[in-house]
């Protein structure tokens, strides 16, 4: 069966399953899961637990030997099982197996793993395990979720927010929320249960926020341009590649121009839908509904502009570096319909 990280406490004061597997690359999410299933397993008496790194020389064999190994003193345990990546290559994947068709009683898998691609997900042992056991897909959270997560978490911890005092916060900690923790922690210090505001967050804590240049993109299908600004001050902060966010904003100009070009001439956008996450395609349709009429011919010429300036022509760049960030701005403000 297959049960969101959020269920897993709720699941666990259920029943304990004999295998489960964690997979995603977001790294609290995972950690708190797993510290979840640790706890349950040892309160049900598996009080030994054995960890298992596994890497290109990995022994698969310590695998099969812990299977059929008497615990000491008789004790139950849990074999803690660590993948670098959701390919477990052909050794892997037949001790996998063979564990799933002979499992033993006085024994718990617990298999943490990165995200699994569409070739691990149809795995005959990732689909055993979800069978047998519980598969737990740790996700990115969006805006909203993450907004939602941070309010929860600091009502849990005791701290008595204004609803601005959340949002400062998310926006502070975002694609970070090993930094959320952390700085809840230091106000649960400094305020304890007194009321909050976004002024008494910012007297304390640091811009610990993390994007990539797809978070750029979803900013700009959202009309967000408050969070456009963020994170570009980000990534700009970050010394990211000036090409790649060049890339992303040129990428997402071509498939908004060609989304407006199928509406015009009464062809289907679901190609191109198909070609990006769910959670982008309804916000991608808004835009070109708000892009039909736009100056296309001005928009690809400041991409071909910011193309050659990323690559330090033109305009003596090399000297004003801040200038190719301000264009980068520009454009993504044009884009999202919120220009300046």
């Amino acid at each position: 069966m297959q049960v969101r990280a959020e269920q897993i406490e709720e699941h666990l004061r259920h029943t304990l399953s004999p295998v489960y597997l964690i997979s995603g690359d977001e790294p609290l999410q995972v950690m708190e899961t797993a510290d979840a299933i640790r706890k349950a397993a040892a309160l049900k008496g598996f009080s030994e637990r054995d960890v298992m790194t596994v890497d290109a020389q990995f022994d698969w064999g310590a695998l099969y030997d812990a299977a059929g190994a008497l615990s000491l003193f008789a004790d139950k345990k849990l074999l803690d099982v660590r993948l670098s990546t959701c390919k477990a290559g052909q050794s892997g994947t037949k001790a996998l197996q063979h564990y799933l068709e002979h499992l033993p009683t006085d024994k718990i898998l617990l298999l943490q793993t990165g995200r699994l691609d569409k070739a691990c997900k149809s795995a005959a042992w990732v689909k055993k395990v979800e069978q047998l056991g519980v598969s737990v897909q740790v996700w990115d959270l969006s805006p909203a979720q993450t907004l939602a997560w941070i309010a929860r978490r600091m009502k849990q911890a005791g701290l008595q927010p204004d609803n601005e005092a959340v949002r400062y916060l998310t926006e502070r900690v975002e694609g970070n929320l090993l930094a959320a923790v952390q700085e809840i922690g230091k106000l649960v210090l400094l305020y304890g249960s007194r009321p909050m505001t976004a002024a008494n967050i910012m007297a304390v804590v640091e811009d610990n926020s993390r994007f990539t240049v797809f978070d750029l993109a979803d900013a700009i299908l959202a009309q967000d341009a408050r969070r456009i600004r963020h994170i570009m001050r980000i990534l700009q902060e970050e010394e990211t590649a000036t090409p790649l966010v060049v890339w992303a904003l040129a990428d997402l100009l071509r498939q908004l121009y060609t989304g407006c070009e199928n509406i015009r001439n009464n062809l289907s956008n679901q190609a191109l839908l198909m070609r990006m996450p769910k959670a982008r395609q309804g916000s991608f349709q808004t835009a070109l509904r708000r892009l039909l009429n736009a100056d296309w011919r001005r928009l690809f010429a400041m991409a071909a502009l910011l193309d050659q300036h990323s690559k330090g022509v033109g305009q003596d760049v090399s000297r004003y570096p801040q200038r190719l960030w301000d264009e980068m701005l520009d454009l993504a403000l044009l884009l999202s319909g919120r220009e300046q």
